[in-house]
């Protein structure tokens, strides 16, 4: 469907100069030989856990594990189908549960950013959990024809040791890749000014479109901003409602004053 002209014109008009990375891809399983499940990236995966054919929206398929995998208990599904956690989505005051908040949760704020801020372009990209290819596309895309220089990372993070749910989004550091300091430290110092409630992380290992960025030919600086979550990639993620809303505001504020 073509983009009506007007609006066309006012895309233009904007002239963004950051972007938002956001991916779309979940973890999740292939249908192998004999009612074995084959993990698609790395989902925290436990015996029990319901699943559903990719599609399909009703009770999910108990599976029970042996050795090293989960195997279907019934279905009668082909091997090369594709499965996601069945578990539905639960509140309890302000914590939020359910598969796949990474990186649903993520796309909402993305979403967010986009409907507020006049002066942004957002990237949803594709393979973010196995090759990250769609961040390498888009960089390339965004670098070459849009002049995009700088991008902030739309995704969430672990509770952890150090980071905690609801004590704010988390803007990182680092993780298995180091982005350009100069840049993080900048994204950190507004974070402050803005007096939205925000954690630092630093970590070692993980990662995120920023990688990809990282990783691929064209000069972005970028860095990660996301709320963290309890339980990654299980059947029972879950969230602070608080520290989502906080990472949209905050995507908003950095966003309006990044150069």
């Amino acid at each position: 469907m073509p983009i009506p002209t007007g609006l066309h014109e006012a895309i233009l008009d904007t002239s963004p100069s950051i972007a938002v990375f956001s991916h779309v891809d979940t973890t999740g399983f292939t249908l192998g030989y004999e009612g074995v499940l084959i993990p698609i990236g790395s989902p925290a995966f436990e015996a029990g856990d319901a699943v559903r054919s990719v599609g399909t929206s009703g009770r999910g398929m108990q599976v029970r594990w042996m050795k090293e995998h989960g195997v279907l208990k019934d279905g009668d599904d082909r091997p090369g189908s594709r499965f996601v956690y069945a578990a539905k989505p639960s509140l309890d005051g302000l914590m939020l549960t359910a598969p796949y908040l990474d990186n649903r949760a993520g796309l909402w704020a993305a979403l967010e950013t986009l409907r507020r801020c006049p002066n942004v372009v957002v990237a949803f990209t594709s393979g973010e959990e196995t090759s990250g290819r769609g961040a390498r596309v888009c960089a390339r895309y965004l670098h070459d024809e849009m002049n995009i220089r700088s991008a902030l990372i739309a995704d969430i993070t672990w509770d952890t040791k150090h980071v905690h749910c609801g004590e704010g989004p988390a803007i990182s550091l680092r993780d298995a890749c180091v982005p350009n300091r100069r840049f993080v430290d900048k994204v950190a110092g507004l974070a402050a000014e803005s007096g939205i409630p925000r954690q630092l992380e630093i970590e070692s290992d993980g990662g995120s479109d920023g990688m990809h960025i990282e990783r691929g030919s064209h000069p972005i600086d970028w860095t990660f901003v996301g709320a963290p979550e309890k339980f990654a990639h299980s059947s029972h993620e879950c969230l602070s409602l608080t520290d989502l809303s906080n990472m949209a505001n905050l995507l908003e504020y950095l966003v309006n004053h990044l150069d």
